[in-house]
C-alpha cells in the first residue's frame, strides 16, 4: 500500500481495536467492559484503515469484548489484510470453528486465544466461562479452546497464547499444557485493577508482584512475554467502539473525543501524553509479527 504520509501525526504501530463492546463471558479480572458505550461508532471503515496507515500503524488487533460477536468481523478483518496490515484477533474461541478458520485463513495472520489455567476448575473461579456456566458454577473454557486451538494449527495459523494471573491461578502450573500447546507467542499478564471496570472485585483478584513473579519462575523455561502491571500502563494505543482512543492513566481509563467529531490527529493529540514510546518498546511492543506460515 503506497499511500504518502507527509504532514500526518505518527501513531505507534500497533493498535488494539476494542469494537466490540459485548462479551459471552464473566471474566472477574476483565478491565474492558464498555459500559458507556450503547451503539458503536458507523464511521466509514476503509476510511479509518487508511488514516491509520498514513499515521504508521501496521498492526491491529482485533479486541472487544468478544469482537467475534460482531458480524462484521470478517469484513473488517479482511479489508484490513487487503489494505496492508498484519491482523491479529484475540478471542474466547466460543465463535471460532474450523469453517470460519478455514475461511479467514488468507487475511487473519494471527489469532490468540485466551487460557488462564490449566484445567477448568480454576477458570470457574476466575469466572473465565460463558454467563450460563459461570451462574452454574463450573466452565468448559479449557475443552472448548484445546479444540479451535487444535484446528487453528491444522490450518498453519500463527497461534498466539494469552494468560492473565490473578490470585485464584497463582499456583497453578500450566507448563505441561503449554508445551502441548506450543503457541508461537505466549503473552503473560499480571491482573491489572482499573477504576469502574473491576475494583469491585479486585480484594478477589489482586495477585502481589512476589507472587507474579513466582509464577512467572515456575512458567520461565517456556520464554513467556511477561507484562507487569507497570509495563501495561500507557503503553499500548487502543481505540474504542466509539472510535476514542485511551490509555489507563492512574489505574483509571481516559479518553479522547472520538475520531469522527475531531478527526484523528486531534484525538490522538488529546492522549497522546498518556502514551509512552519507552515503556511501549520496553515491553516488547514491537516484534516478529510478520506472517511466518
Amino acid at each position: 500500500m503506497n499511500i504518502p504520509t507527509q504532514g500526518r501525526v505518527s501513531l505507534p504501530v500497533a493498535l488494539n481495536w476494542h469494537f466490540e463492546p459485548r462479551c459471552n463471558y464473566r471474566c472477574k479480572f476483565c478491565f474492558a467492559h464498555f459500559a458507556d458505550i450503547e451503539e458503536k461508532s458507523d464511521y466509514p471503515i476503509p476510511k479509518l484503515y487508511a488514516d491509520l496507515y498514513t499515521r504508521s500503524v501496521r498492526k491491529i488487533t482485533f479486541v472487544g469484548g468478544e469482537p467475534m460477536l460482531d458480524r462484521r468481523i470478517d469484513h473488517r478483518i479482511t479489508l484490513a489484510a487487503e489494505m496492508g496490515f498484519t491482523t491479529c484477533l484475540v478471542t474466547n474461541g466460543t465463535k471460532v470453528t474450523p469453517r470460519w478458520l478455514d475461511k479467514m485463513r488468507v487475511h487473519l495472520h494471527w489469532i490468540g486465544f485466551s487460557i488462564d489455567a490449566s484445567n477448568d476448575h480454576l477458570h470457574a473461579l476466575i469466572g473465565r466461562g460463558r454467563a450460563g456456566e459461570i451462574k452454574k458454577g463450573y466452565s468448559k473454557h479449557l475443552e472448548r479452546s484445546l479444540v479451535s486451538w487444535n484446528a487453528a494449527k491444522v490450518l498453519g495459523y500463527n497461534l498466539k497464547l494469552n494468560t492473565v494471573v490473578c490470585r485464584h491461578n497463582r499456583y497453578d502450573n500450566m507448563s505441561e499444557l503449554v508445551a502441548r500447546l506450543a503457541p508461537d507467542r505466549w503473552k503473560v499478564f499480571q491482573a491489572l485493577p482499573i477504576k469502574g471496570e473491576n475494583d469491585h472485585v479486585w480484594d478477589e483478584l489482586e495477585i502481589s508482584s512476589e507472587e507474579f513473579s513466582a509464577w512467572v519462575s515456575r512458567h520461565r523455561h517456556l520464554l513467556p512475554v511477561v507484562e507487569s502491571n507497570d509495563l501495561m500502563t500507557g503503553s499500548y494505543c487502543m481505540l474504542d467502539g466509539k472510535l476514542r482512543f485511551y490509555n489507563n492513566v492512574g489505574g483509571e481509563f481516559k479518553h479522547s473525543t472520538p475520531i469522527p467529531e475531531v478527526g484523528m490527529d486531534r484525538a490522538w493529540a488529546e492522549i497522546e501524553s498518556m502514551f509512552s514510546d519507552d515503556v511501549f518498546s520496553g515491553r516488547g511492543g514491537i516484534w516478529s509479527w510478520e506472517v511466518t506460515k
